[in-house]
């Protein structure tokens, strides 16, 4: 390796290191060290990284450069609060998009008890989705001039969960699926209404969830076939039609998925798809390029090293997605979002050595 210093900082963040930004800026107590970032706009030569995460898509030629994210939720949720910690994040991190958390929890009714009743499930609108905007917004402003901005989208199914939970959603699935689908339709219009506002503030794609074509729940079985995969792709497709970069996120918190060829027909501009399957392999992510013919966004398990590992764990694993499993177009990342006690300090550091792995071993 020709980068003999790699990943030492993350040591060091234990003991509360401070990082150097190459901008001026306030130091962000992250709660686990101090970190120079800048939370102000105006930083001389800031390197635009919306070029070189875009570049990913020209998939004629692999990309040297490698775009790297990291995500996490923070304690801070909405409003100025959460404005500040992704800047504070973004640019602590050297992460090359800025992929804005959903914190907008739909509310859980008590009136559905039955699936006749899953008709009466509203269809949320300006009032809710509100303060969710008004951070992308504000996010917006401040970052897109030099990455990408991607609000979350969750699915159909985690609202459902939300709603009335999962065992309720279990159950009354299993008794009318065709009375649960009212339900879905409105979950449905109500994230799509959430898409095209968000499409008004100008931003350049979503990470959009998908839930429930794994071998826990529907797999590609009856169930997906009418409840997860008619409404995916209308999400999907509202997002597709109209931004330029829009992430699948194969949702997959427990490794429940085994293969995921009925999903490779769903439209998007790059794959982020599980990192460990059901039997407890490794994804192929050269092979899930080939599935879907995208590039792919992924290399560690959220929870896996990157959350507990030593800076050497930590760099024995990267060195073996970058040999071994890295698909020609390529952005590095988890598989979901990491905890949130990962020291900052860590993602940096993995973050810049993904940077140029390929240029120095080229």
């Amino acid at each position: 390796m020709k980068k003999s210093a790699l990943l030492t900082g993350s040591a060091g963040a234990l003991g509360g290191m401070q990082l150097l930004s190459s901008c001026a800026g306030k130091t962000a107590d992250t709660g686990r060290g101090a970190v120079a970032a800048v939370t102000g706009g105006g930083c001389a030569g800031k390197e635009n990284k919306r070029e070189k995460t875009l570049a990913v898509l020209d998939q004629s030629k692999p990309n040297r450069y490698v775009p790297a994210a990291f995500f996490m939720h923070f304690d801070e949720k909405l409003g100025e609060g959460a404005v500040r910690r992704h800047i504070e994040f973004f640019r602590a991190t050297h992460m090359d998009l800025e992929k804005i958390q959903y914190e907008v929890v739909m509310p859980r009714l008590e009136n559905i008890k039955s699936p006749k009743d899953w008709k009466d499930i509203p269809v949320y609108g300006q009032e809710f989705f509100a303060p969710q905007l008004q951070v992308i917004e504000a996010l917006a402003k401040e970052l897109q001039p030099e990455a990408l901005i991607i609000p979350t989208v969750y699915s159909p199914l985690l609202s459902a969960g939300e709603t009335v939970g999962m065992e309720t959603f279990l159950r009354h699935v299993q008794e009318d699926p065709d009375a649960v689908a009212k339900g879905f339709e409105h979950f449905a219009e109500s994230i799509v209404y959430f898409i095209r506002e968000a499409r008004k503030i100008g931003v350049d794609g979503f990470y959009l969830s998908t839930h429930g074509g794994d071998k826990a729940l529907f797999h590609n079985g009856p169930l997906f076939k009418k409840l997860i995969e008619p409404y995916d792709r209308y999400i999907l497709e509202e997002a597709v039609s109209h931004t330029l970069f829009n992430i699948l996120h194969i949702c997959s918190v427990e490794n429940t998925y085994q293969e995921l060829d009925h999903l490779a027909g769903y439209p998007s501009s790059v794959i982020n798809p599980p990192v460990l399957l059901n039997d407890g392999s490794r994804t192929d992510l050269q092979g899930v390029q080939r599935l879907f013919g995208r590039p792919v966004m992924s290399g560690l398990d959220h929870h896996g090293v990157i959350a507990h590992g030593s800076p050497d764990e930590i760099k024995k694993e990267v060195d073996e997605v970058f040999s071994s499993n890295a698909p020609q177009n390529f952005i590095f990342a988890a598989n979901c979002t990491v905890p949130g006690d990962t020291p900052w300090e860590t993602l940096r550091d993995v973050i810049d050595y993904a940077h140029t792995w390929r240029i120095d071993n080229g």
